[in-house]
């Protein structure tokens, strides 16, 4: 449900944006099931909201898994093995789909970010094969170390387990019931989604998601996720704890935080870029 009254807290948050020049396009705040949106400059309503992109693939997962077709306990070797080469790094057969969830696969540096690297520089179009190649030096579950890279194998993972991609499942199954205004998605040169990155929506859909996870998996009385999916969630895969709740953070300041102290409310914004 949307508001026409502007919140004190986001009067607030206004002032404050103007008074330090923060560069912001606009900030939504949903509070006890309300949205409220202020705009601060005019922008496009769609954008990307890179890294938060990865909380949708999490949203993805655990839809998949209240229907049974995988658990995050899976591993990736017997889903994937007909991808793997013949001399592929044999820790691959200890890696589980919640070490992709929370970058702890055993890689031992970030690859395979469309956002700060030059793709045609990779050498080949088949992103798949430059994963499953990588050798894992540390045991997969145990170091913590960023990438894209996990997220993309996720994409390739869901597509593999139910037969459709991502972003069409997506699109389908959350986006269009959550009633988002527009949304697009970045893809690798086979059409897969990038899964890490390269999410196009609006910033009041951008919090809608937040609004899912604090209500536990059910959005406007209808449940897309387990209430044990997302609790297992938070704070594990890619969802960090903080101030009191959980946040997102996107490459160049996009933000998703929700809390579930006192008030339920979710706020979440777009910086200028």
């Amino acid at each position: 449900m949307e508001s026409q009254i502007v919140s004190q807290t986001l009067t607030k948050v206004r002032e404050a944006i103007l008074k330090h020049d923060l560069r912001i396009y606009s900030v939504t705040e949903i509070r006890n099931k309300v949205s409220e949106t202020i705009h601060i400059v005019p922008a496009s309503h769609c954008n990307n909201i890179y890294s938060v992109a990865k909380s949708f693939m999490v949203a993805a997962i655990g839809m998949l898994e209240k229907h049974g077709l995988l658990s995050t306990e899976d591993f990736v070797y017997p889903i994937m093995a007909q991808y793997f080469p013949e001399d592929f790094d044999q820790n691959w057969k200890k890696v589980k789909i919640a070490d992709l969830l929370s970058h702890r696969w055993g890689i031992d540096q970030g690859f395979l970010d469309i956002d700060c690297e030059y793709a045609p520089d990779w050498g080949t179009d088949d992103y798949l094969s430059l994963i499953l190649a990588r050798k894992l030096p540390y045991e997969p579950g145990t170091a913590y170390q960023y990438s894209d890279a996990a997220y993309y194998l996720i994409s390739r993972i869901f597509t593999r387990v139910c037969g459709e991609k991502a972003d069409d499942f997506l699109a389908r199954e959350l986006l269009t019931p959550l009633r988002f205004r527009e949304f697009a998605f970045s893809k690798c040169p086979h059409g897969f989604p990038m899964g890490g990155t390269g999410l196009y929506i609006c910033t009041a859909d951008m919090a809608k998601l937040g609004q899912l996870f604090l209500q536990y998996g059910v959005y406007e009385n209808k449940r897309y996720l387990s209430e044990e999916f997302v609790k297992k969630a938070l704070g594990n895969f890619d969802l960090t704890p903080v101030y009191g709740g959980y946040a997102k953070g996107g490459m160049l300041g996009q933000y998703l935080y929700f809390n579930y102290e006192k008030v339920q409310n979710c706020h979440c914004w777009r910086n200028r870029y």
